[in-house]
């Protein structure tokens, strides 16, 4: 009897860790409707955006960036919370996505704890003031708390993101995906 109970204890305890080892569903945002310039699919418009923005040098163009940025962070929690996506597209394809939304958020200087809500919403209005050239307004959302870094700094960084080749390639493979293109290594 003893030996039972050592072992339904032992059971339980392996339970129990591989229930905390699980970890919490990544915070997902809702992109609001005619978002990214469409009143169609907004996931598939969201994969396009991001792909073909970090698929080249972003310079010059922080309303892109910031564009761009919504994008990736939407789909980042989309892609693994929503059943369109986490029943048909390949689980590494949606790991990448939210690996790069934290390497583009850390680059930028977004809070890697900041509701996503949050980052689309912020980066959706930094574009469309950046757009109107509306000042005040850039620098208001610039000093939002979402940022770890300066409004100086997260401006400047929105000017100037590099090819990081971790992000193009998930971008580019959840794109491919999303449109029915073949992807490596996907058949």
């Amino acid at each position: 009897m003893k030996r039972v109970t050592q072992t339904l204890v032992m059971g339980l305890l392996l339970c129990g860790a591989s229930c905390a080892a699980e970890t919490a569903a990544p915070s997902t945002a809702i992109m609001p409707p005619g978002a990214l310039s469409t009143n169609g699919d907004i996931d598939v418009r969201s994969l396009d955006v991001a792909a073909y923005a970090f698929g080249r040098p972003l310079r010059n163009d922080p309303a892109k960036a910031a564009d761009a940025i919504a994008a990736l962070d939407y789909m980042g929690g989309e892609l693994n919370t929503s059943p369109r996506w986490t029943t048909t597209m390949p689980s590494l394809f949606r790991v990448q996505m939210l690996q790069s939304r934290e390497i583009i958020r850390s680059y930028v200087g977004v809070s890697s704890d900041a509701p996503s809500q949050a980052v689309v919403n912020t980066m959706l209005a930094l574009a469309e003031a950046y757009r109107a050239g509306d000042q005040p307004s850039v620098e208001r959302l610039l000093a939002s708390p979402i940022f770890t870094l300066p409004p100086d700094r997260v401006a400047a960084q929105l000017a100037n993101i590099p090819v990081i080749p971790s992000v193009n390639s998930a971008t580019t493979h959840a794109d491919q995906y999303s449109t029915g293109f073949s992807v490596p290594g996907n058949g």
